[in-house]
């Protein structure tokens, strides 16, 4: 199910069909005492495949069909390129200087440039495949081990984290416990619906629900671990005879990026924020 939410009005008072609304909430009481995908798919029945919620302030239109969510996504998808800004991502996010939420523009231009040629290139993705097949391995042993039953969940997780991680950090990786355990805080800290996103005129609702200063701690933590992270790896950057990105030195994502920071060759300059930014939503 796609989302598309705009605060902006418009002169066009034309919207998709959705449900009755009250004032103040709008559609939020629709969601309420049912998991949200399951409301949204009963919705869908019976207001059509493109359908218009009021969440809060933020006016919500919701596309639940594949080919009207390819029309969104790849004919018109410059049109809905604009990410709506969340409390969580900005905090989390280095100010959404991250891909999945940095505005449409110059910068998520080059920084998705960046991702399609360095980091997600088909020679980026197989240099990685001894990781991918070594972290398997490691999994299917510890299942034939297991005396007990297995949680399939917890090891799908864990397989995941320990790849992407090690792709991120290479093989040396002194914090990887506690970095997952942040991630695990964020995302319960981000995931869901939560009131001051949905009245972004109301700044006060964000300090008054709990979640900022709890976003603010989790980024604080993360913000001192990716320091250490990237302070660690341009010493061994400087130290090192072998240089990074030859054959005999597999790059990991820490080492591409610093070199792309490195080389000034951008026209809009990639900060350490920057950096820190596309390691988090990396992973």
């Amino acid at each position: 199910r796609l989302f598309i939410k705009s605060s902006k009005r418009t002169d066009n008072p034309r919207k998709p069909p959705g449900p009755w609304k009250i004032p103040l909430i709008g559609s939020m009481h629709h969601l309420a005492g049912s998991l949200p995908h399951l409301a949204l798919r009963d919705m869908a029945k019976k207001f059509g495949p493109i359908m218009h919620l009021q969440m809060g302030e933020i006016s919500t239109v919701v596309i639940s069909a594949p080919q009207e969510a390819k029309e969104v996504l790849k004919v018109h998808d410059i049109s809905f390129a604009d990410r709506p800004e969340f409390l969580s991502s900005k905090i989390l996010g280095y100010d959404n200087l991250d891909i999945a939420f940095s505005p449409y523009g110059d910068y998520w231009k080059q920084m998705r440039k960046i991702c399609l040629l360095e980091l997600l290139s088909p020679k980026s993705v197989r240099s990685f495949g001894t990781l991918r097949e070594d972290e398997a391995s490691k999994v299917i042993r510890s299942i034939k081990s297991s005396n007990s039953p297995v949680n399939i969940t917890d090891k799908a997780f864990t397989f995941t984290n320990d790849i992407v991680c090690r792709a991120a950090f290479g093989k040396s990786f002194a914090h990887q416990d506690r970095l997952i355990t942040l991630i695990n805080g964020a995302i319960l800290a981000s995931g869901g619906f939560d009131i001051a996103d949905l009245f972004p005129s109301l700044k006060f609702l964000h300090s008054l629900s709990g979640l900022k200063p709890k976003l603010i701690k989790l980024h604080n933590e993360i913000d001192q671990m990716l320091e250490t992270i990237i302070s660690e790896r341009k010493q061994k950057r400087a130290n090192q005879s072998t240089p990074v990105g030859s054959q005999l030195e597999v790059e990991d994502l820490v080492d591409v990026l610093l070199r792309l920071k490195e080389s000034g060759d951008f026209n809009i300059p990639i900060s350490t924020d920057s950096v820190k930014a596309v390691i988090w939503v990396s992973i």
